[in-house]
């Protein structure tokens, strides 16, 4: 499979949570990892877009993320009681990556799709690395397969 999008939680999964917007240990890093490897990045939170993106500004302006990956990374509406991919236009459910803290979230037909990654609340943490070694673990496959 040939993944053409990568959608990321925000809350507990990149940052702490919107409020105090603290950068997950690693952010830039993986978000620049995010960045080279996948045709488009996205949100995929239960933030709403302004607030979203008012923490990514703030992110980007305390060099915490990619400026440029800020002013390209897309927002998926969606509503009902899953982040259901199916919401992406234009890109088949299969076709997409998911990472978030909680599974409670992920459509039960999408569980091949989700990453999963430990809550953080703040403190020392290793998992942004973990998730980006997986993410490159599946987009290699991938492409080792031609799909």
């Amino acid at each position: 499979m040939n993944y053409q999008l990568l959608a990321l939680d925000l809350e507990a999964t990149l940052v702490d949570d919107a409020m105090s917007a603290n950068p997950r240990p690693g952010l830039f890093r993986f978000l620049s990892f995010c960045e080279d490897a996948f045709p488009r990045v996205a949100l995929l939170t239960t933030v709403d877009e302004d607030t979203a993106r008012e923490v990514l500004e703030q992110l980007a302006d305390s060099r915490d993320v990619p400026s440029a990956l800020v002013q390209r990374m897309g927002y998926i509406d969606w509503e009902g009681q899953f982040k259901d991919l199916r919401n992406v236009d234009g890109i088949a459910p299969d076709e997409i990556l998911f990472v978030d803290d909680d599974r409670g979230w992920v459509h039960p037909e999408q569980v091949d799709q989700w990453i999963g990654i430990r809550p953080w609340r703040g403190g020392p943490d290793e998992e942004l690395t973990r998730v980006q070694a997986e993410l490159a673990r599946r987009i290699g496959s991938s492409r080792d397969n031609g799909t």
